[in-house]
């Protein structure tokens, strides 16, 4: 860390960039982020420009996954008709909305920042792109619920849960989802602002800044903020998936209890129905799986940005001077968002299949473009040979094509 400070790398002999400490301190209204207005406390740190080109190039690498990956979930979902009834594929979909909306209007700042570039497009998109970029984590994280919740439902309650998780209903929930983040998203619209060059900060950045006791408003917003879109939801997650995976394992004994039983009795000598239960087994075992992942995901993403966040929010001594651990911090916050779409690729067959599907699309689409460019080429100099042939027979030069 102490390599970052007061020249790069020790014994580095590139150069390096000046970041200011109030640089961090302004920039970045990211996932569950501080972007209060603070006095400098330290001196420029200095970060070497071989820490910008890595973390640059990793964070534009995980913004790519993200937004290929979530496009991708969206067109996979819409483009098919049986996708489009289940209502987890809904919850999905509106998921992959939400998380392309996160990687859209967040990438391209977290690289400016950086690159030490501050802000660059004025007041009203300070305030329209930061309310776009909190709405949609927002969306995303009420998601997360909806989904857990729903599958809750589904695997503890199945004979409510056709009754319960209907499509209308999971609309609905959709709608609220979305309601709910621009409602939170209005102090964001209200309140953001560009801030102008201070002291030794030579760029603007786009910040929150309340007008009266802003640093109490800052410490209640950021607050509820942690309260209503981090530590609730995730507690809701892991008391849900605990009782999902206690359900799911008592389930696949129950199973393997089943079938040993009626084996021994000499009533499941059929293979088909042997298969299909170890393909239940298997499928219960995948859900599980899956559902751990999407926790641990979720918890190692944002806990390192929310603790940061609270200390710098309720710590006498704020700790803004490291340019390295605000990228990381953020950049792990944005896994999370493009992590979804390779745990669908991972734990589900069908979108595995689907992502492979239209992969070959694209392939294919591609060589049909390269095939059809060359038959143009070829056409096109057989054309002119043709004409070439006709001149020299007439004795005239030939015309141009």
């Amino acid at each position: 860390m102490n390599g970052l400070v007061d020249g790069g790398v020790a014994g580095d002999s590139q150069p390096v960039l000046a970041i200011t400490s109030q640089a961090i301190n302004l920039t970045l209204n990211l996932p569950l982020a501080n972007n209060r207005t603070l006095e400098v406390q330290q001196e420029n740190p200095m970060v070497s420009t071989s820490y910008i080109a890595i973390f640059s190039t990793l964070f534009c690498v995980v913004g790519f996954v993200g937004i290929i990956g979530n496009l991708m979930v969206i067109y996979i979902i819409l483009a098919d008709r049986k996708m489009r009834k289940s209502v987890t594929n809904m919850l999905i979909l509106n998921l992959a909305i939400a998380d392309s909306i996160i990687m859209l209007f967040g990438v391209p700042e977290i690289v400016l920042f950086m690159l030490n570039r501050g802000w660059l497009m004025g007041l009203v998109m300070c305030k329209l792109q930061r309310t776009l970029l909190v709405c949609g984590l927002y969306s995303s994280v009420l998601t997360l619920v909806a989904v857990c919740v729903e599958r809750y439902i589904a695997i503890v309650f199945p004979i409510r849960a056709h009754l319960l998780c209907t499509k209308k209903r999971t609309f609905v929930v959709i709608v609220v989802i979305w309601f709910l983040s621009l409602w939170c998203g209005i102090p964001t619209a209200m309140f953001n602002t560009v801030a102008p060059p201070a002291r030794n900060v030579t760029v603007e950045f786009c910040t929150t800044q309340f007008p009266h006791n802003p640093e109490e408003y800052m410490k209640l917003f950021k607050f509820s903020e942690s309260v209503f879109f981090y530590f609730g939801p995730l507690l809701v997650q892991l008391v849900c998936y605990i009782v999902i995976g206690k359900r799911l394992f008592v389930g696949v004994e129950m199973l393997h209890r089943n079938a040993t039983v009626r084996c021994r009795n000499g009533t499941n000598h059929n293979g088909r129905s042997r298969e299909r239960t170890s393909e239940a087994i298997r499928a219960r075992k995948g859900v599980v799986k899956m559902l751990i992942a999407s926790v641990i995901i979720y918890f190692l993403s944002y806990s390192p940005h929310q603790i940061l966040l609270f200390y710098n929010t309720f710590s006498q001594h704020p700790f803004h001077h490291s340019w390295l651990l605000v990228v990381i911090t953020n950049t792990l916050a944005y896994i999370n968002s493009a992590a979804n779409p390779i745990l669908y690729c991972v734990f589900s067959e069908n979108f595995r299949l689907k992502f492979r599907k239209l992969l070959r699309c694209v392939t294919c689409w591609k060589d049909n473009l390269e095939r059809s460019r060359v038959i143009s080429m070829a056409s096109y100099t057989e054309h002119t040979t043709l004409l070439l042939r006709r001149s020299v027979r007439r004795g005239a030069p030939p015309s141009a094509v």
